[in-house]
């Protein structure tokens, strides 16, 4: 891919003025014309099938293929990043959240790193602050106590590299999940994380909260023990919800 390198190496200011054109201009109004299709007042013609194909080809896929999209991560992955940050970091409220008011979430857990901090505190800077590792860990740990789950979005996903905002994402409330669920993974791609779930059949004791802890339907009971009947995008829900302590993320 080194004939995009202009437009996805992390300090190329082709690619830090797009950051701050999708911020500033294109984040907002995308995300509220595709809620209100899936979930607010215009649903009932979002579920016909040509408002499907409409914003799945027409604007899902080229945004989820080529501008930006999310790749769900487990949270002590998520720490781990955030203690090897080099730069600063700073928190605003949830894109999503705060365009439908449809969720009850915490509002104030947008945590852009990297150059995503130069483009949101550029395009809304009474809505973003600097914040310290300490107080951006602590965001993430209380979000995944409520049953949230991280996904770090990347810029230009074309090389999967350029991370610039970890989410703390809801399956009611989170607009790229939905775009997802509703539209298809070919429509809006959502990234692989990095890592899958494995559960030991040993300690699995089929009690099924890792069934409805999965955001993406991806696990079922087969002879009274969990397993995978989907595609597993690596959120690590089904670690923290399993009583038994039988599941575990392993690298992909």
């Amino acid at each position: 891919m080194s004939g995009f390198h202009f437009l996805t190496d992390e300090q190329s200011r082709l690619r830090r003025w797009t950051l701050y054109l999708f911020a500033r201009y294109l984040e907002l109004p995308l995300l509220d014309i595709s809620y209100r299709l899936m979930r607010g007042n215009w649903r009932r013609w979002g579920r016909t099938p040509l408002a499907h194909t409409l914003l799945g080809w027409g604007v899902a896929a080229p945004i989820g293929y080529l501008g930006d999209t999310g790749r769900p991560t487990p949270s002590p992955e998520v720490l781990r990043m955030i203690d090897e940050l080099d730069g600063p970091i700073a928190v605003g409220p949830c894109r999503c959240r705060s365009t439908h008011r449809g969720c009850s979430h915490p509002l104030e857990t947008d945590i852009v790193i990297r150059t995503g901090v130069e483009a949101w505190t550029m395009a809304f800077p009474d809505e973003y602050r600097q914040i310290g590792e300490e107080e951006a860990k602590a965001i993430i740990t209380q979000c995944h106590e409520l049953g949230l789950w991280q996904m770090v979005f990347v810029h230009c996903p074309v090389n999967q590299t350029n991370e610039y905002v970890i989410c703390n994402c809801c399956s009611c409330g989170c607009v790229p999940y939905l775009l997802n669920r509703e539209l298809g993974q070919r429509r809006f791609p959502l990234l692989f994380g990095r890592f899958v779930s494995r559960t030991d059949p040993e300690r699995c004791r089929g009690a099924g909260a890792c069934m409805t802890a999965c955001p993406f339907q991806a696990r079922a009971l087969a002879d009274g023990r969990a397993r995978l009947v989907g595609p597993c995008y690596g959120c690590g829900r089904c670690v923290a919800a399993c009583p038994e302590g039988a599941v575990q993320m392993v690298p992909r």
